[in-house]
């Protein structure tokens, strides 16, 4: 997210919001410069069902919502990473900076609903009575705080799951013809329309987090809160989830280890909002509703 700094986007020429992507320095992954894959090591613990069963439903419960909620977490800051690296000029590069903001307020949204069950009732009954060390401890402390933040619990309350009742140009007062586009492919009759003008002015929201006077500096800011909250909320949540497993499972469970050869970085990875349909999508489509009826 610091890719889009306010001071270099200052130096750029033509509009703000195309200074904006143009300093989303982007990779390209065709490039000669292709960053070399390399392996990836994936350890796989195998939780016996039978001893699963065993436990209390509560005990059960704490392990498979700290695994669903990091499930959606990690992917989205996965998805969140690609949208970023490929904001950039034109149609694609404008429709991953709507991308970016949709993912960055979602996963704000996840964590902000996450952490609310990891602090009170059921769940946060069995994480307390977990033995925590003293760094968890201060994390969990240092979660709180950045939790009662504005950030986070306005991106939840007035953003990710909302709209707003009406939308209005005001706050964004520096743009211009270039920045009022509204994309339209062939297949616009399916409704596949991008609005890069609504994008823009469907911020305001997340700019009123942010009293800065330059609407970049306040989004990059915003952004970055998201990142740093989510990070600390993916680390607690994985340490607690290792606890209870090595608590409840001692001697149960088995590890093995995967080695993907040749795993890709993010930044080999894009997004592309303007794509055709596959050829087979009605076969698709027949696969999936058979598939439904067959269970």
């Amino acid at each position: 997210m610091r890719r889009i700094a306010p001071k270099a986007a200052a130096r750029k020429k033509g509009s703000p919001v195309r200074r904006q992507a143009k300093t989303a320095t982007r990779r390209n992954p065709t490039s000669k410069n292709r960053v070399r894959k390399r392996p990836l090591t994936i350890r796989t613990l195998t939780l016996p069902v039978g001893a699963l069963r065993a436990l209390t439903p509560d005990q059960r419960s704490a392990i498979f919502l700290l695994g669903l909620f990091l499930n959606e977490a990690n992917w989205l800051r996965k998805l969140l990473a690609i949208s970023v690296v490929s904001i950039g000029d034109g149609p694609d590069g404008q429709a991953n900076f709507a991308l970016t903001v949709q993912i960055a307020t979602t996963l704000a949204a996840k964590v902000y609903e996450g952490w609310n069950k990891v602090r009170a009732g059921d769940l946060a009954k069995t994480i307390h009575a977990l033995a925590l060390p003293d760094e968890l401890k201060a994390l969990r402390k240092e979660i709180n705080r950045a939790l009662a933040a504005p950030t986070i619990r306005t991106i939840r309350n007035s953003y990710s799951f909302h709209y707003p009742a009406a939308l209005d140009i005001a706050k964004l007062a520096s743009i211009d013809d270039t920045d009022s586009v509204i994309y339209v492919t062939d297949s616009a009759y399916n409704g596949d329309v991008f609005s890069h003008l609504s994008s823009l002015i469907a911020l305001e929201p997340l700019l009123a987090i942010n009293a800065a006077a330059d609407w970049r500096t306040a989004l990059v800011s915003v952004w970055n809160d998201v990142l740093k909250v989510a990070g600390l909320y993916c680390f607690f949540l994985s340490e607690a989830l290792a606890l209870l497993i090595s608590q409840y499972l001692a001697g149960k469970f088995t590890t093995t280890t995967i080695i993907k050869r040749n795993a890709p970085t993010i930044h080999e990875l894009a997004f592309r909002f303007f794509v055709h349909p596959p050829s087979n999508l009605e076969e698709l489509r027949e696969q999936v509703v058979l598939k439904a009826r067959t269970g």
